[in-house]
């Protein structure tokens, strides 16, 4: 009997919890310089995703160490938190922190203090994991504000970002296979590890 309970508890735990996982490499110049992991865990109606990417690079006979860290929850299908860190060379660079109240959006940010209603539904972060279909615009959790994305083809999207750079999505066979982050100094490239 005791057994019997244990099977079905098991088999709800499993089946109430999903988990992915998606390593990619980082290249610049066309030297491997990092690693980015990306994951996306489901339990209930709450959804989990996080993001750590860390490289060492020389660009220009100047070293950089860079480390992004980032943690978004989402539970039925709306935004609940987020958080956005971003080191350089061993000090924080760019940070935020965004949390729905019950009414509306706190964001917190190396910035200052800000708020807004309009509830994300789809993030920068989702792009991992699914393909945003018809979207125009998008929630970006590194600068907690929403920004535009355009489609330009079938498997590419694009999305520019505040600070003037712009950042290139492409698609294979539904999957998020490479990225172009096109910054002032360097086009960073990520590749999927796993086809």
């Amino acid at each position: 009997m005791k057994r019997s309970y244990v099977i079905i508890f098991l088999s709800v735990i499993t089946t109430a919890v999903s988990a992915q996982t998606i390593v990619y490499d980082m290249t610049v110049l066309g030297s491997k310089f990092g690693k980015m992991v990306v994951s996306h865990k489901v339990q209930d109606s709450t959804e989990l995703y996080t993001l750590n990417a860390k490289g060492k690079a020389t660009i220009l006979w100047m070293d950089f160490e860079n480390e992004t860290i980032q943690e978004v929850r989402y539970k039925g299908g709306k935004l609940v938190s987020s958080s956005y860190r971003e080191i350089e060379n061993g000090k924080t660079k760019k940070w935020n922190k965004v949390s729905y109240d019950g009414h509306q959006y706190q964001v917190e940010s190396q910035s200052g203090r800000r708020s807004f209603s309009e509830v994300p539904l789809y993030s920068v972060i989702s792009l991992y994991f699914t393909d945003p279909m018809q979207r125009s615009r998008i929630f970006h959790e590194a600068e907690a504000s929403y920004t535009g994305l355009k489609r330009v083809d079938a498997n590419t999207l694009e999305i520019k970002n505040a600070d003037g750079s712009r950042s290139v999505y492409r698609y294979e066979k539904g999957k998020l296979n490479t990225m172009e982050f096109h910054l002032a100094i360097a086009t960073v490239y990520m590749r999927r590890t796993d086809s």
